[in-house]
């Protein structure tokens, strides 16, 4: 399979470099062309020996501007070769409209035709990543009241959205996602030589090939993963939408088991502060307390104010921790968060866009051929006015 991707690489490289070599004039090819088009074979291997698909792009983008100079260069002095010094004397007399046409149309064939064929190579070249996406609805855990509302549009609560992104692509959720697919094991054998990947270095990764989003005027998120196998591209989104869930039904279920404690304390401490509130009575009748503080109290009217204060105080404890239990009020339910889509396998390629690339390629070769050329036509003017009378120059 490894040596079929080299081939493959190394095939597609050279044969567009054969064509891209038309450029140089036949007399250059004839000379240079067999032992270029051998330099760039070394290169080209060399390049996928050290880092692939992504080798031969950085070899791409080193050989082209060389190529686009060189050439360009080449064409130029083409064009005055072999005439005598009266010839070129007589012809750079007078700027006539055929030779600047010759000069700007064969610059400009061979940068466009650079430019194309760059852009077609490097498409072909990229590696094909597919998109999943799966979609959710979140909803907000108020503490106010017993319900579970609604994720605000972003218009509304920004702050609520970014929360919400920043908790889908924190550790404690990805990690979840990652164990789901072992995916510390499996990148290990792809991308670190066979060894296991530290959990980290896989988060990271793993924040690389997700994207998150709002539809927009709706409560829904979105929650899309890539990947070069259209079936793993699907299972990350799909295990990064549950990891989500799943964390937002634990905060529901860890206030739900909070709630449940505060109650039974509250429930406690409301037995106890009977108790207390008979002993008061008690205590008061037997002592026959008044409203009003006696200054000397006596050893039984001492103990009824102790009491008093005991109960002053248990009943200022129970009312900070009802206000506590309030808070608390959330039935567990997984409307938290809900999946509402399911992410699938996608049968073609996000990316590259193909006819995309190719399309900007040509524009692209047409404006800086008409550059080129434009210039080449100068700057070819300028040389011919400079040699005719070298004094103005």
């Amino acid at each position: 399979m490894r040596n079929d991707s080299i081939n493959r690489a190394l095939a597609i490289s050279r044969k567009v470099y054969g064509w891209l070599l038309r450029a140089y004039p036949l007399a250059h090819r004839q000379a240079y062309g067999p032992a270029m088009a051998q330099l760039f074979r070394d290169q080209c291997r060399d390049a996928w020996e050290e880092e692939q698909g992504r080798g031969m792009f950085k070899l791409w983008l080193r050989v082209l501007p060389d190529l686009v100079s060189t050439s360009i260069a080449e064409r130029l002095a083409a064009l005055n070769e072999r005439k005598s010094m009266t010839d070129k004397l007589a012809s750079m007399s007078r700027f006539r409209g055929a030779a600047p046409f010759a000069t700007f149309a064969t610059v400009f064939v061979v940068v466009f035709l650079i430019v194309f064929l760059a852009s077609v190579t490097i498409t072909v070249l990229m590696p094909e990543m597919y998109a999943s996406t799966a979609r959710i609805v979140v909803a907000a855990i108020e503490s106010q009241n017993d319900k579970v509302s609604p994720l605000a549009t972003p218009g509304l609560d920004p702050y609520l959205l970014e929360t919400t992104f920043e908790i889908i692509q924190s550790e404690e959720v990805l990690k979840q996602a990652i164990e789901k697919l072992n995916l510390n094991e499996r990148w290990g054998k792809i991308y670190n030589n066979g060894r296991v990947l530290n959990p980290l270095d896989t988060v990271e990764m793993l924040k690389q090939r997700i994207r998150l989003g709002v539809i927009r005027d709706t409560h829904y998120i979105t929650i899309t993963a890539y990947s070069a196998d259209n079936k793993e591209a699907a299972d990350i989104a799909n295990a990064v939408a549950q990891s989500y869930r799943d964390y937002r039904l634990s905060l529901v279920s860890e206030r739900s088991a909070n709630q449940l404690t505060l109650r039974t304390e509250f429930k406690q401490q409301e037995v106890q502060i009977q108790l207390v509130q008979s002993e008061v009575e008690a205590l008061g009748a037997k002592a026959n307390i008044t409203s009003i503080t006696n200054a000397n109290p006596s050893p039984l009217e001492q103990v009824y104010w102790d009491k008093k204060r005991e109960l002053d105080r248990l009943t200022e404890s129970q009312k900070e921790l009802g206000a506590k239990v309030h808070q608390l009020q959330i039935q567990p339910s997984e409307s938290a968060v809900s999946i509402t889509d399911s992410a699938e396998p996608s049968q073609r390629p996000a990316r590259p866009n193909k006819t995309l690339n190719i399309v900007i390629g040509a524009f692209a070769g047409i404006f800086l051929g008409a550059m080129a050329g434009g210039m080449a036509v100068t700057i070819t003017h300028l040389k011919k006015r400079s040699r005719i009378n070298p004094a103005k120059a």
